[in-house]
């Protein structure tokens, strides 16, 4: 199975003048990659963000990203209140499929919970107030448990995988981004580039890995890379994924809904 990855500038929060329009921005971002499993996220700084400024953003995203990321029926006990969550509560939820769940406990149920030692063994929260004893292979942190007993208050840990949503990684320049996505097929948005073919998107199942780039509100990838010293084109393909565009520019969470799109749609026909 291709793992999608996506790399996009801190600085798209640039535009936005209040925190409120920024957490808009961000939580537009964290929908559109849950809605299409995106395995990990890169925020890098361009290099028109000087680094104080890339590091207020990091701060800003990492905290929301917790929020919008973490089960909402866990929220109250993993994540403390902050002033930058100010606004996160008038949006609506993520909504993975996992963190849709009864309030209701019965036997069997399957649901995240958060495991953690306590004296000789595991207990796990279930939810904002309970907290049951839990059994089998556990480790500490977020996990599936199994409901055995409501009223004994147990559950097991059943080592199951879940998507958890994109994972948050943050490079301090183009140059970074790539040396930590080594390894990973290169795919770089532009007006600029090729209008990919059916050939091209599902050919990107033969990788295990795919890095799509998106660039910054007033700069093209072109511009972020030969900025750094690198040609845009020996890195991978440049896809235009808008052709024909009737806008002077396309906002990133516009290209990246596009985007993303395109290549699911490609990767799910080729399994078929």
């Amino acid at each position: 199975m291709t793992e999608i990855e996506v790399a996009v500038p801190t600085s798209i929060l640039r535009v936005e003048s209040t925190l409120l329009l920024k957490t808009l921005r961000i939580h537009q971002v964290a929908r559109i990659l849950g809605i299409f499993g995106v395995s990990r996220i890169f925020f890098y700084r361009d290099f028109e963000t000087d680094p104080s400024t890339h590091r207020e953003y990091a701060r800003l995203i990492r905290k929301q990203w917790e929020y919008f990321f973490t089960p909402p029926y866990l929220r109250r006990r993993l994540v403390p209140r902050n002033p930058l969550l100010k606004h996160v509560g008038m949006l609506p939820p993520i909504r993975l499929e996992w963190f849709d769940v009864p309030r209701r406990l019965k036997p069997g149920d399957e649901r995240v919970g958060y495991v953690f030692k306590e004296g000789g063994g595991f207990k796990v929260y279930v939810d904002s107030s309970r907290v049951f004893n839990a059994v089998g292979e556990c480790r500490e942190g977020l996990g599936v448990i199994r409901i055995v007993d409501p009223g004994e208050k147990m559950a097991e840990c059943v080592g199951k995988d879940f998507y958890k949503g994109p994972e948050p990684r943050f490079a301090d320049s183009f140059k970074q981004l790539l040396e930590e996505s080594r390894g990973a097929r290169i795919v770089a948005t532009s007006r600029y580039g090729r209008v990919p073919g059916f050939e091209d998107l599902s050919a990107l199942s033969s990788s295990n890995r795919v890095l799509i780039l998106f660039g910054s509100p007033s700069r093209g990838l072109h511009d972020i890379a030969g900025a750094e010293g690198f040609r845009l084109e020996e890195l991978g393909d440049v896809w235009n994924t808008v052709p024909g565009q009737r806008v002077k520019t396309v906002r990133t969470e516009e290209a990246l809904i596009i985007t993303l799109g395109l290549v699911n749609h490609a990767l799910k026909l080729k399994r078929i």
